[in-house]
């Protein structure tokens, strides 16, 4: 018996605006891979290094009242890019401003999030790719 395909860039931007617009991380898992890592602005050792490192850290700040709103959405053939409109009472809210997450896309799954603070570096980081990915 044939397995089902997996869903591509599209479908999981699809699903990616949906988990955040309703700040509701069991959609959010359903599209990580097990091994997914999201690495902040700048790099830096405090990223996450796992779905559930990833989902702990939403639920924290989804606890503390952030939410994201999607503004743009970009879709490459391996990666999606999510220009998002973080909006809250704690930092890093700045409704003035919108945060570009890149997601990485590998068999239907997010392999890894780069966060960018310009729509420029994110375009970029999309393009390039999961090349280098080796989950």
């Amino acid at each position: 018996m044939p397995s089902s395909p997996r869903p591509g860039p599209s479908a999981v931007a699809a699903r990616l605006r949906e988990a955040l617009r309703r700040a509701d991380c069991r959609l959010l898992a359903e599209v990580l891979h097990a091994n997914v890592h999201w690495s902040p602005p700048g790099g830096g050792d405090t990223g996450c290094h796992a779905r559930s490192h990833v989902l702990s850290r939403c639920s924290r700040l989804h606890a503390l009242g952030l939410r994201a709103d999607v503004e743009e959405t970009f879709t490459y053939p391996a990666a999606v890019v999510l220009g998002l409109r973080i909006h809250g009472t704690v930092p890093p809210a700045d409704p003035d401003s919108v945060a570009y997450h890149v997601f990485d896309i590998t068999g239907g799954l997010v392999t890894r999030i780069t966060s960018c603070t310009a729509r420029a570096q994110a375009l970029d980081v999309a393009v390039v790719g999961t090349a280098g990915w080796s989950g």
